[in-house]
């Protein structure tokens, strides 16, 4: 727990030094939603449409913010000492935390914005937000291991997403469904994709336990 929480405020401090992918992911989320408000003249799409649009932005935003937290280790050349310093799996769970803090915050900014601009009418709440978090941790608990191969491998933000969407496509098109519905229908409840995302999320981030040493320690 000591090495998580050291490591975990290491990197909240250097990300408050240089906030520029936080930036630029919100940057990126609000232009396309205003070009989305301009393009649709004020009348609101279908609910199935604003679902796709809505998660395509927060899937592109994720791309461009979460590759980041392995590279920088990268880059600047403290990979090394984290290896020698700190397990392998304290390492992945407080990136994990850090990720999901990260996309959360983001998620936070993008859905409200996007449902004023595309003239969105959220009939079930609870839904929304359900799928919204559990959408947002399945893209979490993926893209913090394939970030790490991604910068294992000295790839850059297109062989990232490359490798995301595949693995992410199931998670994004329940999430998508979940969305339309709590967008369309008050009384139609499809909390059982809900649980799938969870469920996702938790056996990715189980797996990503057991493979994670392995990628990250060089033998």
């Amino acid at each position: 727990m000591a090495e998580i929480l050291r490591n975990l405020k290491k990197d909240i401090r250097v990300e408050f030094r240089n906030p520029s992918a936080l930036g630029t992911a919100i940057s990126f989320a609000c232009i396309i939603t205003l070009a989305v408000s301009i393009v649709s003249a004020g009348i609101p799409f279908p609910p199935m449409i604003q679902a796709i649009l809505l998660w395509i932005i927060l899937f592109f935003s994720a791309m461009n913010a979460l590759l980041h937290i392995f590279t920088r280790e990268e880059e600047e050349h403290t990979a090394l000492f984290l290896r020698l310093k700190i397990s392998a799996e304290s390492i992945y769970i407080s990136k994990l935390i850090f990720n999901a803090a990260f996309f959360f915050f983001i998620e936070a900014v993008v859905c409200p914005v996007f449902i004023f601009f595309a003239g969105s009418s959220v009939k079930n709440p609870l839904l929304f937000v359900s799928t919204v978090i559990g959408g947002g941790l399945a893209i979490v608990s993926a893209s913090t291991i394939l970030s790490a191969m991604a910068a294992k491998a000295g790839g850059k933000g297109t062989l990232f997403t490359v490798i995301s969407f595949p693995l992410l496509l199931p998670a994004l098109l329940v999430s998508i469904s979940t969305t339309a519905v709590s967008i369309e229908s008050q009384d139609f409840i499809e909390y059982n994709n809900v649980f799938f995302l969870f469920a996702f999320s938790a056996a990715i981030i189980a797996i990503s336990l057991l493979l994670f040493k392995y990628i990250w320690i060089e033998e």
